[in-house]
């Protein structure tokens, strides 16, 4: 069986980072009450956030496909060895994600 052991809840760390990914694409544009209410707007943020968002985001990846190799590893679509080797250069040195 291909997965499921988390319920699929991993799959929300993606929607977290495609939030992410917006609020940097779209940071420098301001709100305009004249456009569509479906229009995206940023925040205007300073770059050191920025930089801080680019970081979670590249954490929340890594992590999203860490823990779908842990979870095809214990449901049998995968091997333990396999989950290893990617857990291992994920926490390379640094003691986080990397």
């Amino acid at each position: 069986m291909s997965g499921g052991h988390f319920d699929y809840q991993e799959s929300y760390l993606g929607y977290i980072a495609e939030q992410l990914e917006n609020d940097i694409e779209f940071n420098d544009l301001e709100y305009d009450s004249s456009k569509p209410i479906d229009v995206p707007y940023g925040f205007q943020h300073q770059p050191e956030i920025l930089e801080y968002l680019k970081n979670m985001l590249d954490d929340l990846q890594n992590l999203q496909n860490l823990l779908r190799a842990y979870d095809y590893a214990v449901s049998g679509d995968s091997s333990i060895d396999s989950f290893l080797e990617k857990a291992r250069l994920a926490y390379r040195k640094g003691g986080g994600i990397k």
